[in-house]
């Protein structure tokens, strides 16, 4: 079946079930294709992925490594949407044409990145307060690019009024979804979303709309889709890195989880004997794995000790010694 047709019908089909559709948001350096391809094979309730942003760049200048996280044959089953961060319209075309060749129908537009660095170089989320220059790229966007297109966003950089701004903008283009995540760039990741912010944002987008941000467990879940009755998309960060079997648990409504550390286990080792196949040496396949345990620690009962323990482990061999060991002694305690 088309890849495309595919996505649609499972879209449907849960939105008929009134079943959330659960997304894996672009998390750089993380959820890589070795990362996703294991997360599918362990856990259950994810319904599609978006990759790690990809910069555009002249076609001329589209080397096969920028491609290699998305190439079909890595892809881990679920359906993927690339992600494009750029502020040039016909870079941005070139690359959506490239991935196009690919096979892919979708990509989505980065304007929601916080990096300093990334707004300096008026991309991601330093684009949110130009609707006039964003209008421009849209008109050229949306009539030549081979593929739909989406976009992620935030609520402005500093001032939660540019993103309303931008909304009649967004609102005059075909664009296929819009990603809200409720906090300005200059928070980071930091304090509470503002979910009075997001819903005159979705009262205003005449676009379907996908909801991302601070959804780490099946609590705030409900409570985001007891306010928004008629959202139905939900992208997950944090929280799923965290907590790999949140999908698992908002699709069921039980928060209890069978065998979590066997699991867990599991997952660890795959994730690690996938970056083994292109990794050489022990401190860089390290500085890996202890980006995946950032995270999951934090529903691990003896989650710092570990985390202490693995940030020190100078061989790799060490390393797996550690988390043999905890995880034998560990509860999950999510």
């Amino acid at each position: 079946m088309d890849e495309r047709v595919s996505f649609l019908a499972i879209l449907w089909h849960l939105l008929e079930m009134n079943v959330p559709f659960l997304i894996l948001a672009p998390m750089r350096g993380i959820t890589t294709r070795f990362y996703r391809q294991a997360f599918v094979r362990h856990f259950d309730g994810l319904d599609a992925e978006m990759a790690p942003f990809i910069p555009t760049v002249a076609a001329e200048k589209i080397n096969p490594k920028l491609l290699r996280d998305v190439l079909p044959e890595n892809n881990s089953g679920l359906p993927l949407i690339p992600q494009l961060i750029g502020n040039d319209a016909a870079d941005f075309v070139n690359m959506a044409k490239a991935l196009h060749d690919l096979g892919y129908n979708e990509v989505n537009w980065n304007l929601g990145c916080p990096h300093k660095p990334i707004r300096k170089k008026q991309r991601g989320s330093g684009l949110i307060p130009q609707p006039d220059r964003v209008d421009a790229l849209l008109e050229t966007i949306c009539a030549e690019s081979p593929c739909k297109v989406s976009v992620k966003v935030r609520l402005g950089i500093s001032n939660k009024s540019e993103l309303m701004n931008l909304i009649p903008v967004l609102n005059r283009y075909p664009l296929s979804e819009v990603i809200v995540h409720p906090r300005t760039a200059e928070q980071m990741l930091d304090g509470k979303v503002d979910l009075g912010a997001f819903a005159l944002a979705f009262q205003e987008i005449t676009h379907p709309v996908c909801y991302n941000g601070d959804i780490t467990d099946l609590a705030f879940f409900q409570t985001v889709n007891t306010c928004f009755l008629s959202l139905r998309k939900f992208m997950l960060g944090r929280g799923l890195l965290s907590n790999p079997f949140l999908c698992e648990v908002i699709k069921s409504g039980n928060p209890q989880t069978k065998k979590p550390i066997e699991r867990l286990c599991a997952f660890h080792d795959e994730v690690l004997a996938n970056y083994q196949t292109v990794i050489d040496g022990d401190l860089p396949m390290l500085g890996k794995m202890k980006e995946f345990w950032a995270y999951p620690i934090t529903n691990l009962s003896n989650g710092k000790k570990l985390f202490k323990k693995v940030k020190k482990a100078q061989r790799l061999s060490t390393y797996q010694e550690i988390v043999k060991e905890f995880l034998a002694e560990a509860t999950w305690t999510a």
